[in-house]
């Protein structure tokens, strides 16, 4: 048997969720909150296995009433059940340690599933907040990517130090200083992890940006 405390401050939609989950012999409801406050109190108190809580609520929201819990009573389970499906609010929970992110929009079914999953120690996001997930870490992953990419100025620079010109030359063509020059390259040496002009050379071969034969 799993006890479950719900708290939202749309009463309609938690008098739905009661009298849904009522229905499953492996629930049992202790009670419900309608402010983020009163789910602290009643969660301290009643010590449910599962708090399910909205996030937007008055007086304390539900990652305050996450981050609460997690001092004060961390054997409780908390589950989001939001309309909310961004990154900012999906990662806040994760790092505040709610064992699942589950939208409003799903079905009463997947909702029973997803605390049958917790309940017995796994977690559970639903289908659209891992797509969130998924589409923030490919977004990361290719800014990372995209962080470790000549910028076009150091790409002038690096073609300039591979065709075999020397920093005076290549200020004068791109009309900045020897100094910006010498950072550039500095930087670009640091991204592509190379610590010769050698290396710079064999880059921008690869890279077609040059034709091999030029250069030193």
């Amino acid at each position: 048997m799993t006890t479950l405390l719900l708290a939202d401050d749309h009463v309609l939609l938690q008098d739905g969720l009661m009298e849904r989950l009522s229905k499953q012999p492996q629930f049992t409801i202790l009670g419900a909150a309608n402010d983020g406050e009163a789910a602290i109190e009643k969660a301290i108190e009643l010590k449910p296995d599962i708090l399910l809580t909205d996030i937007s609520m008055p007086k304390k929201s539900g990652l305050d009433v996450l981050s609460v819990l997690r001092e004060k009573a961390p054997e409780i389970k908390v589950v989001i059940l939001s309309m909310h499906n961004n990154k900012e609010y999906i990662m806040a929970a994760m790092r505040g340690g709610a064992k699942g992110y589950v939208l409003k929009d799903v079905s009463s079914l997947e909702l029973v599933q997803a605390l049958d999953i917790i309940a017995n120690g796994g977690s559970y996001f639903s289908a659209g907040v891992s797509e969130t997930l998924l589409e923030s870490m490919n977004a990361l992953e290719q800014k990372e990517n995209d962080d470790n990419l000549p910028t076009p100025r150091e790409k002038d620079v690096l073609v300039l130090i591979a065709n075999g010109a020397c920093n005076k030359t290549i200020a004068r063509e791109l009309d900045i200083s020897v100094r910006t020059v010498e950072t550039h390259r500095l930087r670009v040496k640091k991204k592509l992890g190379v610590t010769s002009t050698a290396g710079l050379v064999k880059y921008a071969i690869e890279q077609g940006w040059i034709q091999q034969g030029q250069g030193d």
